[in-house]
């Protein structure tokens, strides 16, 4: 395959460009902190990012463009690539004692939004922590869309970049012009992120514990406790707030857009929204009633543990309200089904995606009625539409790569030589970006791996995070030669 380098290295050095200008912002915080040492890694990686994107943008220039579908997706995993490998420069700089697997693990996590970590966040400078919450709120909605909008890198092309990067069976379009709906995507996120952060301002949080943990949950990332602020100021109010924003960040942020703008009729009848609520309604009172029924909590207890987690368990948030581990059977098995589904498409939140599993869901009975009825014509409904073929056998070949890949990782993982259950649901926690799961990483810490056990963690947040297809191709002899079949 002819590769478009130009194409690429432009994206690159806007990326570069975006992420220097971001770390502006833990220096800034880290000098006011007097957090020296931090600073000083802060600034010289922006220096680095900034002069590099400069340098590739003024060596991209390019009159024409042409992405193959196949280019699209080698352009979005090389530009994820790019931010977690520079997102790893301020940790090693930091002063905090990471090792390099530790950083990868750090960074990877934090630009796919999964609750992990291996370190105890509170002991960590504020600064650093301000980084990570960053990278979760650019992660969340992604850097490709970013670039495609408002640097408008690739023009109309955008449309498949957009494909690649958009979690879900397909970029929604409200125009003909993609960068348009992705501008209206990340207006709707700036404004729900303003509004999370102004609610969280009357708490006892600070400033900086708000901004930061507003950054974090409306990325569905969990909140963050910055100096055990989450230990000290947890109230019923912040915990609503921030389970209240983590729902807001797992639903297509379209839907906001639509209600803004008057349309209310395709919100209340988008059949995506509706069973992911009712997937957390039905999944937090059964865990209410399984934990009432085990007898360690008052009913209102119950209730509040069980759908705040419900909740962190579907958006992918990873947040953690008890010890799970002592939790019964049947609440730990709800839990699962929950972070499988996931939260919406063209959200923040990670996993197969509730419109994926409806899809599924309705083909296998779609099969149960062909078999009794083997010449009857029944479509597959959706939104008062017939899903199409490709998009059925899309969704099908996902739910399989998707557990052929947890197959396969936790196999991997197993070399740790920990127990099934921690093996199980690190692998899961990590391809779901939930981050969290029971045994060992009941709390998202990862410092019980070993470096090949973090790194290769890492790997699998990343994958889950482009949702396999752009990792997978690059080993399949058909892509490097594409150029011999029709793009």
């Amino acid at each position: 395959m002819r590769l478009n380098y130009k194409i690429i290295l432009r994206t690159i050095s806007i990326i570069l460009l975006i992420v220097g200008i971001a770390m502006l912002f833990p220096m800034v915080c880290a000098v006011y902190m007097e957090e020296y040492v931090p600073a000083q890694g802060f600034f010289f990686s922006s220096i680095c990012c900034i002069g590099l994107g400069a340098l590739g943008r003024r060596f991209s220039n390019y009159n024409t463009i042409r992405i193959k579908s196949a280019e699209s997706y080698l352009i979005t995993f090389i530009s994820w690539l790019t931010v977690c490998i520079t997102g790893v420069v301020p940790y090693m700089l930091s002063g905090c004692g990471y090792t390099l697997s530790d950083a990868i693990l750090e960074s990877v996590s934090g630009w796919t939004t999964t609750y992990a970590s291996v370190f105890d966040i509170a002991t960590l400078p504020v600064s650093v922590v301000l980084w990570k919450s960053i990278t979760n709120w650019l992660g969340g909605m992604g850097l490709l869309l970013l670039a495609v909008s408002f640097f408008s890198v690739l023009g109309a092309e955008g449309q498949k970049i957009a494909n690649a990067e958009v979690s879900g069976t397909a970029f929604e379009k409200l125009s003909s012009k993609t960068n348009q709906t992705i501008s209206i995507s990340y207006m709707v996120y700036i404004a729900m992120t303003s509004v999370e952060f102004l609610l969280l301002l009357p708490t006892d949080l600070s400033f900086i514990e708000a901004l930061i943990n507003t950054l974090s949950t409306i990325s569905t990332a969990g909140f963050l406790n910055v100096n055990n602020c989450i230990v000290l100021h947890l109230t019923s109010y912040t915990k609503i707030i921030f389970a209240g924003f983590s729902v807001v960040g797992a639903i297509n942020l379209l839907m906001f857009y639509y209600l803004f703008t008057g349309k209310w009729r395709k919100v209340v009848s988008n059949v995506e929204l509706k069973y992911f609520l009712l997937l957390i309604i039905v999944g937090g009172t059964i865990i209410t009633a399984s934990l009432y029924m085990h007898g360690d909590y008052s009913f209102l207890k119950c209730m509040e543990n069980g759908f705040a987690q419900a909740i962190g368990y579907s958006s992918t948030s990873g947040f953690y309200v008890d010890d799970l581990n002592q939790w019964p059977t049947i609440a730990k098995l709800v839990l699962m089904i929950l972070v499988i589904c996931g939260g919406c498409g063209n959200s923040t939140s990670g996993s197969i995606k509730v419109i994926r599993a409806i899809i599924f869901v309705k083909l296998i009975k779609r099969g149960i009625f062909k078999r009794i009825h083997p010449r009857a014509v029944k479509p597959v409904m959706l939104n008062d539409s017939p899903v199409s073929t490709t998009t059925a056998s899309n969704v099908t070949v996902f739910i399989l790569l998707y557990f052929a890949v947890f197959v396969v990782g936790s196999i991997i993982l197993s070399l740790e030589n920990k127990d099934m259950e921690t093996t199980f649901f690190t692998t899961l926690a990590c391809i779901t970006n939930n981050g969290t799961g029971f045994g060992k990483i009941i709390n998202g810490d990862y410092s019980i791996f070993s470096a090949f056990g973090r790194s290769f963690a890492a790997f699998l947040m990343l994958a889950g995070r482009l949702e396999f297809y752009a990792i997978i191709m690059l080993f399949s002899p058909s892509f490097w030669n594409s150029d011999r079949v029709h793009s």
